[in-house]
């Protein structure tokens, strides 16, 4: 049975590393931005000081531009005011509980949605089943929180699902299985389609969720969400997003990397996939 290549074993940067990475140089490209423009209307504030105090009163202006420039002082003004009552109303709520969850949920926020927009980065920069593979896992370990699970992907040829990828365990302890009629599997890659937050999550003892894996309409495999990492206990509601990308992109991933491993459409096969892992 293959063996997954382990996560701290890739030579790239960890999706954690990355995104990261990018938050920080989102925000410390907007604090420059907002630095430079304080900067630029502090010296026009200063400049037309000046003037007036010199009783030049600065360039002659048409009517037009008066106006404009009036009216984007006003705006100045206001926004001013505004920056000081948020200071002050900041410096009175700092220590309050609300306050403090509030910022956290909005950091949670914007550090899940980077995470995001890396992780599907990573599935379209994918051409093998192994980046794909590294991909998910890392997802699942350091985003959702979920330790332990086994990837199975469809032998079209004989309507099986096989293991090939497992984290938290060995792959060999899992066996193939049909593909079921009924049943909480059943279920959740009866959607036909890649899955959506509200649609059966196919849970059962010992297994959290099953998440089908689809390219379109063609289901390419299953991944079976077994447990939680031990300091998480359930599924978060930004959980949710993560999973809808896993179950369409990996899905699409794996099969663009079994389309140019063959010159023509051909069927998901076991043995085919798995030497295409590690290979």
């Amino acid at each position: 049975m293959v063996q997954p290549v382990s996560r701290d074993e890739a030579d790239s940067p960890s999706l954690r590393d990355q995104t990261q990475a990018f938050l920080h140089e989102f925000f410390v490209k907007g604090q420059e931005l907002i630095r430079e423009l304080i900067e630029e209307n502090e010296r026009l504030r200063s400049s037309m000081a000046a003037a007036d105090r010199d009783g030049q009163g600065g360039p002659e202006l048409s009517p037009t531009s008066a106006e404009m420039v009036g009216k984007l002082m006003r705006q100045v003004e206001a926004l001013e005011s505004e920056v000081g009552e948020i200071r002050r109303m900041a410096g009175s709520v700092q220590n309050d509980a609300g306050y403090r969850e509030r910022l956290q949920s909005l950091e949670d926020e914007h550090y899940n949605l980077a995470a995001m927009y890396v992780a599907s980065g990573q599935f379209h920069a994918a051409i093998t089943v192994d980046e794909v593979l590294r991909t998910v896992t890392e997802i699942l370990l350091n985003f959702v929180g979920v330790g332990a699970f086994t990837l199975y992907v469809v032998d079209e040829t004989h309507q099986l699902l096989f293991p090939l990828w497992r984290e938290g365990g060995d792959p060999a302890e899992r066996t193939e299985q049909s593909r079921p009629s009924e049943g909480p599997l059943a279920d959740a890659i009866g959607i036909g389609r890649a899955w959506r937050a509200g649609d059966p999550m196919g849970a059962e003892e010992g297994v959290l969720m099953h998440l089908p894996l689809y390219s379109g309409t063609r289901l390419v495999g299953v991944l079976r969400l077994e447990s939680f990492l031990p300091q998480k206990s359930a599924f978060a509601d930004t959980d949710f997003g993560l999973l809808e990308l896993i179950s369409g992109h990996s899905g699409i991933g794996i099969e663009m990397a079994w389309i140019r491993a063959h010159a023509k459409p051909v069927p998901l096969e076991r043995q085919a996939i798995e030497h295409l892992v590690g290979g």
